[in-house]
């Protein structure tokens, strides 16, 4: 049972459990109950190889360039949750694309983590605001994914190195270096660590991503959520992105025919 203050203001004021008060006005008044999870839900991070900054590369069709720029199809950023299609005309340099911190364009990937297989996809994403260095989660909605986003290859790559080895988690990482990092061991999702620790954990990160120019209030929720099948319109998983209106699955570069 979670009291309320008034419908216009939904936060959780008392908490009732069994008919005993755990949670009153922003305090913890019982420990929650312990549960011995499996070996088996602490190895749910299952990836071929370490990754390395060149799996991240975006090459680009020779046929779709165009005097040295190529239209791609780009997740465009609406609200923290809400996305749509973007098109846009990016440079093309050695036969690639490549982030754009400056324009709030960087890239995005989905890493498969639960059968091994280590199937990705690279895509793109408008207004995210990221200006350095990238973040992962290996808790992302509907999918057995890892979701990173970042304005530097390497970075993306020490992302999801980094949750291999904490077996799940939420990682930043800034040249090279892991800056913040709150493990989810438990299949990939949840950390049975004490709530004043997780606390601290998450507001680091989000500490973190503030600095690096992220500004939504919960930038790990609008990653999470990326994978999400409820929340329009365009999406991404391994296989590329997803249009929730059609449910067709789409590369960056299949826009029609090049002119």
């Amino acid at each position: 049972l979670v009291m309320v203050p008034d419908i216009a203001d939904i936060r959780p004021e008392t908490v009732i459990v069994g008919g005993r008060v755990v949670a009153d006005r922003g305090k913890v008044l019982a420990a929650p109950r312990m549960h011995a999870f499996s070996a088996a839900s602490h190895a749910t991070v299952l990836l071929p190889a370490a990754l390395t900054a060149a799996d991240f590369g975006i090459q680009v069709p020779p046929e779709r360039i165009k005097n040295g720029r190529v239209r791609a199809r780009v997740i465009r950023m609406i609200t923290d949750l809400v996305t749509r299609e973007q098109i846009l005309e990016l440079p093309v340099t050695d036969g690639m694309i490549g982030a754009d911190p400056a324009g709030d364009v960087i890239k995005v990937a989905a890493v498969e983590r639960r059968a091994g297989r280590g199937e990705r996809f690279v895509g793109l994403i408008n207004g995210f605001g990221l200006k350095a260095g990238a973040v992962g989660t290996s808790a992302a909605w509907d999918t057995a994914d890892i979701v990173v986003a970042g304005a530097d290859d390497a970075d993306m790559a020490a992302v999801v190195n980094r949750i291999a080895q904490l077996q799940g988690g939420v990682v930043v990482c800034r040249d090279g270096k892991v800056v913040a990092e709150m493990p989810l061991p438990v299949m990939g999702l949840m950390n049975d660590a004490p709530l004043p620790e997780l606390v601290e954990m998450n507001n680091r990160i989000r500490m973190a991503l503030k600095q690096m120019g992220v500004g939504f209030h919960d930038p790990v929720l609008t990653l999470n959520t990326l994978t999400g099948a409820a929340i329009p319109f365009i999406r991404i998983c391994e296989a590329g992105l997803v249009e929730l209106r059609d449910g067709k699955t789409r590369g960056l570069f299949d826009i029609g025919e090049v002119v």
